[in-house]
């Protein structure tokens, strides 16, 4: 059941084929709410098969994530074959036996594709408790508005190397504060993956008057283009570089064939990416349990 190496399959119930084959074309739904979920939930995925601490679980109902003491650990998602509420129970009950027997908190996250579709009432009926919601926004890179500021002095380059990639761990610190142990998960597993062309993941960064100010990741998954982590230090926000930066993701997106691009919002940014054309599409809602009860 533990894999060291497993991708979440693309748009879920339309193709099984791997996640560079089938680029996306417009947002009809089910189709963009499913590839929002796939390309979430491998951004999750990712830690669990790239940290050297990492496990990912998959059955044909369950995937879910292991990765220590620092996190996250969690169902990323829950397709159940049975609505019969005796076989939700055990299975619930077994999630939560493996990370009792590890003695570790985790989440579980349903989304539009969840089945049952009430299963956060029996998440709450075993202890677990509402903590928060992701918004997944998507946009049709064809209708992209660029009449936006942006600053017009930002340098931005293609991070290549593992040196530079430390500098993003460094702006995730200060732009998103983040602990220094959790930014460095996110190195370890970016370390893992690799850069240039043929890796899914590819990052970022942008340089104000030579010195490094903001980031950002895109993921290449389930036929769309994710975008994660833009993140601007305090002392250069609201000088149109996070614009810059975001605009910047999504014309490479498109430089590589991508039609449609992914997002979840912070409070922060969520105007400016209204803004640039990204609308909401879904949402995906966590719940918490605590090894403890």
């Amino acid at each position: 059941m533990h894999e060291k190496y497993f991708t979440v399959a693309g748009i879920q119930s339309r193709a099984r084929k791997t996640n560079m084959s089938i680029i996306l074309k417009n947002l009809t739904s089910p189709t963009i709410e499913e590839a929002i979920e796939a390309n979430f939930n491998e951004e999750m995925a990712h830690l669990g098969y790239r940290l050297p601490q990492g496990e990912l679980h998959k059955t044909p109902e369950l995937l879910w994530i292991y990765t220590g003491s620092l996190g996250p650990n969690a169902v990323l998602y829950s397709r159940f074959a049975s609505d019969e509420t005796s076989y939700i129970d055990a299975r619930i009950d077994e999630m939560q036996a493996f990370f009792k027997t590890r003695t570790m908190d985790f989440s579980w996250t349903t989304d539009p594709s969840t089945r049952p579709t009430d299963l956060a009432l029996m998440l709450e009926k075993h202890s677990f408790v509402y903590s928060d919601i992701t918004t997944g926004m998507a946009i049709d890179l064809q209708a992209l508005n660029e009449y936006i500021f942006i600053n017009a002095d930002l340098v931005i380059t293609e991070i290549e190397d593992l040196e530079t990639l430390k500098i993003l761990q460094s702006i995730e610190i200060s732009g998103f504060g983040a602990s220094e142990m959790a930014a460095q998960n996110y190195y370890d597993s970016y370390a893992h993956t690799g850069f240039g062309n043929g890796t899914p993941w590819h990052h970022y960064i942008g340089w104000l008057y030579g010195e490094p100010v903001t980031i950002a990741s895109l993921l290449f998954h389930a036929g769309v283009a994710g975008i994660y982590g833009i993140a601007t230090i305090p002392q250069s926000r609201r000088q149109g570089v996070a614009a810059a930066m975001t605009l910047h993701a999504l014309h490479e997106a498109i430089k590589r064939g991508y039609r449609i691009a992914v997002l979840s919002p912070t409070e922060m940014s969520y105007a400016l990416y209204r803004r640039i054309g990204f609308q909401e599409y879904c949402k995906l809602i966590h719940y918490e349990w605590s090894a403890e009860i």
